[in-house]
């Protein structure tokens, strides 16, 4: 996408005439970005969209921008992966000028905001593949794509915080799904084999890297075998750190902190025990 707008455009006019063919728009994959927590707002292809053009940045908003890229496809778009900064807005402009997607991305930050209006999503009546960056309101999104979505069959949900409520959501609304990617996702064991109980039509299966389950595990890899593709290399029940930290701790002890901790103990008031009272609260005091 950035080389079309940027880049192309200023080889000749020919290639520049090329690019406002609205085939070359059918894949309109902004650049992997995502605001920080709580908000760091700092968007490197409008920014240079703007200086390129030579446009006025307080009249050309992140929204204005989005649309203008939509427009180029002339609603023949079919894979459309918003950027993190997004506005509702721009959603809601993407859903009436994009009918014929089939994979949709939608950010984190976009999920978050409380006035979107998620019915949108069903407007999107070809949609095979949807991406969410965030599990926030699962449960909103699937009851919308199970009713209105008919091709719907594979959902992404990678690098996300998968708990209880979130694999209900799944087995529930939408239990005859094909496809699932949940690679890097924190999910409990318990919760992986109630959605593999659950999900019984399931034939692909990512869930490498993920937090909560080991990958040989042998009751999910039973549940699963009935899954022609199922990958969970990499997961684990916890994250494992590569040093002990006690040990790190310990030898970055020097003398003289060692002797300041002892000084500051000495100072603690300690009141005469009474029938073996007041032990538990030293201990509780010199707890590392």
């Amino acid at each position: 996408m950035e080389s079309l707008l940027l880049d192309i455009p200023f080889v000749c006019k020919s290639w520049h005439k090329e690019t406002l063919n609205p085939s070359c728009w059918k894949s309109l994959i902004f650049p992997e970005f995502e605001p920080g927590f709580p908000y760091e707002f700092d968007y490197p292809i409008h920014e240079r969209f703007v200086s390129e053009f030579g446009l006025d940045s307080n009249r050309v908003s992140e929204t204005a921008f989005i649309k203008f890229v939509v427009n180029r496809s002339q609603g023949k778009a079919v894979f459309l992966k918003l950027p993190g900064f997004s506005t509702v807005e721009a959603f809601e402009y993407v859903a009436d000028a994009c009918p014929n997607l089939v994979i949709l991305g939608l950010p984190r930050y976009l999920l978050w905001k409380e006035d979107i209006d998620l019915e949108s999503i069903g407007k999107f009546k070809y949609l095979y593949l949807l991406s969410l960056g965030s599990c926030d309101k699962l449960d909103r999104v699937l009851a919308v794509v199970s009713k209105r979505c008919k091709l719907f069959s594979h959902l992404t949900l990678s690098n996300a915080q998968i708990g209880k409520e979130e694999v209900m959501a799944i087995v529930n609304l939408v239990p005859d799904i094909k496809r699932l990617s949940l690679n890097e996702a924190q999910i409990d064991r318990d919760n992986l084999i109630i959605l593999l109980k659950g999900c019984k039509k399931l034939s692909f299966l990512e869930a490498k890297d993920c937090i909560g389950f080991n990958e040989g595990d042998d009751e999910i890899a039973e549940l699963a075998s009935h899954i022609s593709k199922f990958r969970c290399e990499g997961s684990k029940e916890r994250i494992e750190f590569p040093f002990d930290f006690s040990e790190f701790i310990l030898s970055s002890l020097t003398e003289d902190s060692v002797i300041e901790m002892a000084s500051m103990l000495a100072e603690v008031d300690v009141e005469p025990e009474v029938d073996g009272e007041g032990e538990g609260d030293i201990e509780e005091s010199v707890e590392p």
